[in-house]
């Protein structure tokens, strides 16, 4: 009852501000290079959630809360953006646009701004705004991106689950360098938010098949997350939300600027009020702090420092079903990241990209009595050049090293290894003509402590008729190194294996897209180990007694996705749906035989809708996500894995407002997941003789974020 009064006054408090302070109103009308009206064209002001679309007959109108110097601009999908510097005083403003078809629509063709080659679905991408804005994500960007095809929903697990694929196939890369801890610590039951604010990145992609030849040891997905550049002006920003507060200030100089920001987050307020399934003894508290450094260093170059750290402290009790009083578990996390890349042409021709990247995380705590750490240090180099030629064609040839080192102990016994894997590939992409494009690579690794080495080839053609459609068939070899938990205990094991086949349809007019996607995914030597009781080697179970490793595990994932975007039907309303359906199986870790992993659910449906005001004051968003039951392990079914959960379903809420009443930027946020409070289940813990289990539920039946975000002076949020 009082969260539902604290959320009624909330509200109450965002309608009184829902009227006008010194509107400007802008209109005017699109139009193509033959003159014809274009309907739904988007229209915005950068860095800014302004704007609207355009309607049948081409013109456009609305209401901006600004003033001084704005950019707008006009863009559509096959069409050259178009943009116009303005000076909004309070005056209404009439403007037309003229949109050129862009006569070189292919993915790629703009590689000399651009770090690495485009991969073969660029559009699963999600800017700033639409990070924060997707309801149930909660700002989340990983959160986010799981709405879109070939993404599973986390549920109780941390990481990104793509095609089948477990968490560590996954791959995370900050401005194309290596983030080897970017969701925190992988606990039972509790999936992790990622690490990184959506506001420090101009856009986030990941690619579910087809990535290039420059991104290794990754079996399933690449997550890339490109920050901006400099920042336009300097500013103070403050965040307040329902687990904490922040505060930044960035300051812009003539070249270059300089964000330094932090954040103290505790969840004892919001447990107090919102029921939780976990049994929290402590409370998670964390204090983070971050630096953002950008220098324009010519025309075409840009040199950039990152570095962030935070400490993180929790414990909560877990029901074992072995025993009759639950299992205490204290965790404590300290994590720092750095990283450093410099980009600009070399001669006339090549452009360079250098970066360094480095993540230390100390991770402690205990289970009951006993103490356990691990401790992980990698360092990661990389230098490429990238030359067009022949008109549209590209080539990238470049190597890169990641030397890691782990330690581990639990109950006063340790262990440690470390390795240097060092790289080097080169790939091009050759344009035929505008119609058809080839993009190819060879990369070839080599690991000092395995003491092998490997060659993986990669090639996409992609065919592309018309401006509407386009038709990519990829194949490709990947290759990852073994967890590192096992790469402790033995150096004998291999590198693990997919080969990779899809097919992707796409059509495009306007802002609909419409794409279909099949694959094939046949994984090799996968680890297999032996235990005394199995544990899928989860977050939670007993202490692993391995006895025995091997690279004889394999398995298999195919499938097919849907993905449905409209921009243009519904007047200030976008909306997208997903879905995925997967089949796959593995015989892996310590699994009695080949079987569906509970992380992999067969059928994953997403509807994802926004919708703003035409004063656009006011945004309100939903998302509805089902999923079916997931497997897990029942000892007393003869079956492997032959149980299932229940089916899954979400539906989330979210209502944003731009006050306009403060100077700079302002947003007030509202954010529910689960608004029905469905009791979702996500798997059954077991005793060993199978008498009783626990059922695995999400930390809380439904969450709530409240927060509200200002920049004075600025127009966004740089932190």
């Amino acid at each position: 009852m009082m969260l539902n009064k604290k959320i009624s006054l909330f509200l109450g408090f965002m309608l009184c501000h829902f009227f006008n302070y010194g509107q400007t109103v802008l209109s005017g009308k699109v139009q193509s290079a033959d003159g014809l009206p274009m309907p739904g064209v988007s229209i915005r002001l950068k860095n800014l959630a302004l704007g609207t679309s355009t309607d049948a007959n081409g013109q456009f109108r609305f209401t901006a809360n600004v003033s001084g110097n704005q950019l707008i601009r006009a863009s559509a999908v096959g069409y050259q953006t178009d943009s116009l510097q303005m000076m909004i005083k309070g005056d209404s403003l009439l403007f037309n646009f003229t949109l050129h078809e862009d006569s070189h629509n292919l993915a790629g063709i703009q590689i000399l701004n651009k770090r690495t080659l485009t991969e073969v679905n660029p559009d699963y991408t999600l800017g700033p705004i639409a990070l924060v804005l997707t309801a149930g994500a909660a700002a989340d960007v990983t959160a986010a991106l799981q709405t879109y095809p070939g993404a599973a929903p986390a549920g109780n697990e941390t990481g990104f689950f793509v095609r089948g694929g477990t968490a560590a196939e996954t791959v995370v890369l900050f401005d194309g360098m290596l983030v080897k801890n970017a969701f925190g610590s992988r606990l039972p039951d509790l999936a992790n938010r990622s690490r990184f604010s959506p506001f420090l990145f101009d856009k986030t992609t990941f690619s579910t098949n087809g990535y290039g030849a420059g991104a290794g040891q990754a079996l399933s997905s690449i997550l890339t997350m490109d920050t901006r550049g400099l920042a336009p002006k300097s500013s103070t920003e403050f965040s307040l939300i329902s687990l904490g507060l922040g505060a930044a200030h960035t300051h812009r100089f003539k070249n270059s600027s300089l964000t330094l920001g932090g954040n103290y987050y505790n969840f004892s307020p919001y447990n107090s009020l919102v029921p939780q399934y976990t049994l929290w003894e402590k409370d998670p508290e964390q204090k983070q702090l971050s630096l953002d450094y950008k220098l324009k260093t010519s025309a075409k170059g840009m040199f950039k420092v990152y570095t962030d750290y935070s400490d993180t402290k929790l414990s909560f009790k877990i029901n074992n079903p072995n025993y009759a009083s639950p299992d205490l578990l204290y965790n404590r996390n300290k994590n720092l990241y750095f990283n450093s890349n410099y980009q600009d042409f070399v001669g006339r021709d090549w452009k360079m990209f250098a970066g360094v990247s480095y993540n230390k995380t100390q991770e402690s705590g205990q289970v009951n009595a006993e103490a356990y750490h691990q401790n992980d240090e990698v360092w990661h180099q990389k230098l490429f050049f990238t030359r067009k030629f022949r008109g549209s064609s590209l080539l990238n040839i470049g190597g890169e090293l990641f030397e890691n080192t782990r330690g581990e102990g639990y109950a006063g016994m340790s262990r440690k290894y470390s390795d240097v894997l060092a790289a080097g590939f080169a790939e091009s992409e050759l344009y035929f003509t505008d119609q058809l494009n080839l993009k190819s690579g060879l990369r070839l690794e080599s690991s000092s402590y395995l003491k092998k080495m490997n060659l993986a080839p990669r090639t996409a053609l992609y065919y592309q008729p018309d401006l509407k459609n386009k038709l990519v068939a990829s194949y490709g070899i990947y290759y990852q190194k073994p967890d590192d938990s096992f790469l402790t205990q033995t150096a004998s094991l291999d590198y693990e294996k997919s080969i990779q086949y899809a097919l992707e349809y796409e059509l495009k007019i306007l802002f609909r897209i419409l794409r279909v996607s099949a694959y094939l995914k046949d994984y090799q030597q996968l680890v297999k180990i032996k235990t005394p009781v199995f544990s899928g080697f989860q977050a939670y179970g007993p202490p692993l007694e391995i006895y025995d490793f091997n690279n004889n595990g394999k398995g298999y994932a195919k499938g097919f996705e849907v993905f449905w975007k409209d921009k243009q039907s519904v007047k200030l309303t976008e909306y997208y749906v997903s879905y995925s359906y997967l089949d796959t199986k593995r015989d892996y870790l310590d699994f009695e035989t080949s079987a569906r992993p509970s992380f992999a659910p067969k059928h994953t449906f997403n509807l994802v809708a926004m919708r703003g005001t035409a004063d656009v004051h006011w945004q309100f968003s939903a998302t509805y996500t089902f999923s079916s039951g997931r497997s897990y392990y029942n000892p007393l079914n003869k079956v492997f894995m032959g149980d299932k959960t229940q089916h899954n379903h979400n539906l989330s809420l979210g209502i944003t407002h731009l006050p306009g009443w403060i100077k700079g930027f302002s947003a007030f946020n509202l954010n529910v997941n689960n608004i029905l409070g469905l009791k979702n289940v996500y798997g059954y813990r077991y005793a060993y003789d199978g008498s009783r289990r626990e059922a695995i539920f999400p930390p809380a039946k439904r969450s709530v974020l409240l927060s509200f975000l200002m920049n004075i002076n600025g127009d966004g949020f740089n932190h």
